[in-house]
C-alpha cells in the first residue's frame, strides 16, 4: 500500500469516528446533493445542488475533517468545496 493510501486511509478513519462520536451529520440525511456531477440536465439544479450542500458542510462540526479527507476524492462536495476548488487548494498547497 503507497503512503498516500495510508494517510487517506487514516484520515477516512478519523472522520468517521468524529461522525460517529456525533451521532449523525447533517450531509448523511441528504446524500444525493453532495454529489452535484449526478445531476443530469439542468445547471441551475446543479448550481442549487452545491450551495445547499456547501450551507450544510458549513454548519457541521467535521468540516476541517471532512475537507482534508475530501482532498483525496474527484467529485463531490466535501468540506464545503468543489473538486475545482481542491485542486487550486492542491495547487496553491494551502491544505
Amino acid at each position: 500500500m503507497t503512503t498516500d493510501k495510508v494517510k487517506h486511509e487514516r484520515i477516512v478513519t478519523d472522520l468517521n469516528e468524529a461522525i460517529m462520536d456525533l451521532g449523525n451529520v447533517e450531509c448523511e440525511q441528504v446524500p444525493d446533493i453532495f454529489y452535484p456531477e449526478d445531476f443530469s440536465g439542468s445547471i441551475l439544479m446543479r448550481e442549487m445542488a452545491i450551495k445547499t450542500a456547501r450551507e450544510i458542510c458549513l454548519r457541521c462540526p467535521v468540516i476541517a475533517k471532512c475537507l482534508k479527507a475530501g482532498m483525496y476524492e474527484e467529485y463531490g462536495i466535501w468540506g464545503g468545496t468543489t473538486p475545482e476548488q481542491r485542486k487550486r487548494l492542491k495547487r496553491e498547497q494551502i491544505i
